[in-house]
């Protein structure tokens, strides 16, 4: 899919946001700068969330209680997938919130089998090419809305 603009992004974001449900998992993937925080920023919003949403980079947890909490991981300063599992990170994706966990690829294997791929691509300076894979049944049924959110934009 491509998202034009940070707008676009942000209504990608809504839009999944609404969708998700406890023990959801969202694998985020892509360069600095490519629109995982902005894109988290949105899907608070759209799960109902109301706080201020911030980068996880330099806590490398946020999280955000609502009715459905949000968990949301920024694994990039983790040095390797030993240092998430002592934190209890596999524990906490297992928690029933749902959880957004950027770059995502260094913690691969802690992954639950249930996850939603998005990997962020950078286009030029506003577009974004987004690639949703699903894992698992739950996964797949995410993938399906990504696809139903794109086939309603064209």
């Amino acid at each position: 899919m491509i998202l034009k603009s940070t707008a676009e992004t942000e209504a990608f974001g809504l839009y999944l946001g609404e969708k998700l449900k406890a023990y959801d998992v969202l694998a985020l993937i892509g360069d600095l700068g490519t629109g995982k925080t902005t894109f988290v920023k949105a899907l608070a919003k759209g799960m109902g969330l109301t706080g201020d949403v911030t980068s996880a980079t330099f806590a490398i947890l946020n999280i955000y209680e609502g009715d459905l909490p949000l968990y949301h991981f920024d694994v990039y300063r983790l040095k390797d997938e030993d240092e998430f599992f002592d934190m209890g990170g596999e524990d906490l994706l297992d928690s029933g919130a749902v959880c957004a966990v950027e770059w995502a690829n260094i913690i691969e294997d802690s992954l639950p089998d249930d996850v939603l791929q998005l990997e962020f691509k950078r286009v030029d300076e506003n577009t974004r090419e987004v690639t949703a894979t699903g894992f698992g049944s739950r996964g797949r049924e995410l993938e399906e809305e990504v696809a139903t959110y794109e086939n309603s934009r064209l």
